[in-house]
């Protein structure tokens, strides 16, 4: 799909949280898809916090964090650049056979069904890999969606994404 495509998709998205922007948070549902014949071996699903920062002329931006020291420890960022994050950790002893992949379903209980899918994970080898990847993605101005900062909150993944509006 082009850039147009996936401008439009988000631009319903975009508008949302600026209605959210009255600092309210969203539970994202990451459903797990588990290859493993025990799907114990792997969570059903993973919430991911995000919340828009309120209203400002000319940019718009949301904070986000996932609770992955629940799955794992010893993590660390992998690899970023301005438009994606890798954290990476090594999964807990419950979940070390959990081969599977995880991405966004539901947004505050809703089926989320938007083109850019930003949020991923993959559970493969022992290690989780969480994914911020905002390439494709475009703002109302037709600017790249940027990561404006990727750090830890309580020792877990936290970030900030955004563009111009």
């Amino acid at each position: 799909m082009g850039s147009i495509g996936i401008s439009i998709g988000l631009l319903p998205l975009l508008s949302n949280w600026r209605v959210l922007a009255q600092n309210q948070s969203q539970n994202i549902e990451l459903k797990v898809y588990s290859e493993n014949e025990q799907k114990q071996s792997c969570p059903d699903k993973v919430i991911v916090i995000e919340k828009p920062h309120p209203y400002q002329e000319g940019s718009f931006s949301t904070d986000g964090s996932v609770n992955l020291s629940a799955y794992a420890s010893n993590i660390s960022v992998q690899a970023s650049n301005s438009f994606s994050v890798t954290w990476v950790g090594t999964l807990k002893p419950r979940y070390a056979k959990c081969f599977a992949s995880a991405g966004m379903t539901k947004v505050d209980g809703e089926a989320y069904s938007e083109h850019l899918n930003y949020l991923r994970m993959h559970f493969v080898k022992g290690k989780v890999y969480f994914i911020l990847d905002l390439a494709g993605g475009s703002d109302p101005n037709n600017y790249p969606l940027v990561v404006l900062n990727n750090s830890f909150k309580n020792g877990n993944p936290a970030w900030t994404w955004g563009g111009s509006d």
